[in-house]
């Protein structure tokens, strides 16, 4: 899990998942009121995923937060 603050100040916390196909994503979560959301990752692996999360800066994490969908 990882924290993130994004531009308005909104708190998420940022954890690794599976859809149900299988492809792994990264899940945004926020702190306080608001919907789920999920970015997918080139990772086949959730060794690879975990790597590619924990290579990605702050500032990468808040422009894959921007391009989100909402998780459903």
């Amino acid at each position: 899990m990882r924290p993130l603050q994004d531009e308005q100040g909104r708190r998420w916390q940022v954890v690794l998942g599976k859809e149900s196909w299988g492809t792994l994503v990264l899940i945004f979560t926020p702190v306080a009121d608001g919907e789920p959301r999920t970015s997918v990752l080139a990772s086949e692996t959730m060794r690879a995923a975990t790597a590619e999360l924990d290579t990605m800066s702050d500032d990468d994490l808040r422009a894959r937060l921007r391009d989100s969908r909402p998780w459903t």
